[in-house]
């Protein structure tokens, strides 16, 4: 995994040496593009043109836009430069599923389709850096911010190495003004940056990587797991992804910005403790923070939002959600993925006063610990039951494995069947104690501002639990020769 490779930690050490060695703002700014560039390209090397071409074009657009006669002209340069950005999503990530899209219909209807499918290799982070071109150009519009005349400046806005790969959605009244600083060296920002990058390799290394394999093992071939004798199998294994897409996640957006806080950036959080969360609506308003933002200025707002009809909004609801699951990847699986939430969002909309009287009638006091604790278990199976699709390597799998998960297998614990799922033993456990660690520490910081408490504690204190951090990726973030690292799971999308 390049990420969380020593060349990054030492890329990152020559970034911040040089960057502060650096005299003025705009040389720092030319040092972290340069760096910025270099490090995309040894990530997708053959698509780094691509970038740069969306570069120029969020770069002209803004300005073209800025300097429009009438209202008519703007919106016509916005539209042409949003086409523009989108069009290369809509090449390499969903040009292929709408080729296979018409074959299954020409199928269907009894046809032969004459034509293959197309396969595009997709750019890393291609995502991230479109939505977040588009929403700069809007946002110019709009008049929200000036277009950025500084092309350096604008182009390591996009392309900053810290979230050019997977994010978070960086907005430009956000980023922008950070990046025409110039910082002092903080040995207060390097400290908690350094923190939150450890964090963030713990939870990928020790927790993602791991249980990743459990659930790879699994759904590469659902089928060789037979629900009526391993049924316990696919659940563990739906569990283990469940974990797996969160640490690997929010574990990759701490070490970015903690990479960024090196440099005196501040990136958007884009976690919230989500599986802590009490409602479905709630889980979506704590993950993934930066893309559902995003969906709903720019789509769910412009739609009607919620000053419509209730049917209405649904369906912007319904809209917003069908979006994040083809954003998230070009299939229908992801698709079936993002109605499932969308369906959760409506009817939790549609029965909530249901359930209030219910409650009532039943005299449940709503506001207890024990059903908090109902509430966010439930909300936790709700979301893993659409975390099947979203795993699934087809609609097939996905159907196979749900019911024939409920099915409990207890003697899989005993028999042997874990040992054939990738890891040994002492590797399982090491896994679910991180596991542990992660929920413990997300608990935690719902009421305590744990980074706090740890940099007021003697320093012999702060010392061990810096050691110990280190040493727990080191030891337990390697699996033996057999065990390669993977790239973080959204650097695909």
């Amino acid at each position: 995994m390049q990420f969380a490779s020593v060349n990054y930690i030492l890329f990152l050490a020559l970034g911040v040496v040089v960057y502060y060695a650096l005299p003025g703002a705009r040389s720092r700014t030319w040092w972290l593009l340069g760096a910025s560039i270099a490090f995309y390209y040894t990530l997708s090397a053959a698509w780094t043109a691509v970038l740069v071409a969306v570069v120029v074009v969020g770069f002209v657009g803004g300005l073209a836009i800025s300097h429009a006669r009438d209202a008519r002209a703007a919106h016509r340069r916005l539209v042409i430069s949003v086409v523009l950005a989108a069009g290369v999503l809509a090449v390499f990530k969903y040009a292929g599923f709408a080729s296979s899209v018409v074959r299954d219909l020409v199928s269907a209807t009894g046809g032969s389709p004459g034509f293959s499918l197309l396969r595009l290799a997709l750019p890393v982070g291609v995502s991230f850096w479109t939505f977040q071109t588009i929403a700069y150009l809007v946002d110019v519009r709009r008049g929200r911010i000036p277009a950025e005349k500084d092309f350096a400046r604008y182009a390591l806005f996009v392309s900053f190495f810290a979230h050019v790969t997977a994010g978070p959605i960086a907005r430009g009244s956000q980023l922008l003004p950070q990046l025409a600083r110039r910082y002092r060296f903080s040995y207060e920002n390097m400290r908690s940056a350094l923190v939150l990058m450890g964090w963030g390799f713990f939870k990928k290394l020790v927790v993602a990587d791991p249980l990743g394999v459990v659930a790879n093992t699994v759904y590469a071939d659902p089928q060789a797991w037979p629900g009526a004798t391993h049924g316990t199998v696919l659940l563990v294994a739906t569990l283990a992804f469940a974990v797996q897409i969160y640490c690997d996640f929010s574990g990759y957006t701490d070490i970015a910005r903690g990479s960024a806080r090196l440099f005196g950036v501040e990136l958007a959080r884009n976690f919230d403790r989500p599986y802590f969360s009490r409602s479905v609506k709630e889980f979506w308003r704590r993950w993934h923070m930066s893309l559902m933002a995003w969906l709903k200025d720019y789509i769910y707002i412009p739609l009607g939002g919620s000053r419509v009809s209730a049917a209405r909004k649904h369906a912007n609801v319904m809209a917003v959600f069908l979006v994040s699951g083809l954003w998230h990847g070009a299939g229908y699986t992801f698709l079936l993925w993002g109605a499932i939430n969308g369906v959760y969002q409506i009817l939790g909309d549609l029965t909530a006063g249901l359930r209030r009287r219910i409650a009532g009638a039943m005299r449940i006091n709503t506001d207890t610990p024990l059903w908090r604790l109902v509430q966010v278990l439930t909300t936790f199976c709700l979301i893993t039951v659409g975390w099947v699709f979203f795993r699934a390597e087809s609609v097939s799998d996905a159907l196979y494995i749900l019911p024939r998960m409920l099915i409990p297998t207890p003697a899989v614990f005993s028999d042997g069947t874990f040992l054939h799922l990738g890891l040994s033993k002492p590797q399982t456990i090491v896994a679910a104690a991180g596991a542990l660690c992660v929920v413990a520490m997300d608990f935690f910081s719902m009421k305590l501002d744990l980074p706090r408490i740890l940099y007021t504690r003697p320093v012999t204190v702060r010392w061990t639990a810096y050691v110990l951090l280190v040493v727990a990726v080191v030891v337990f973030g390697h699996y033996g020769p057999v065990y390669n690292a993977s790239d973080f799971a959204y650097f695909k999308f």
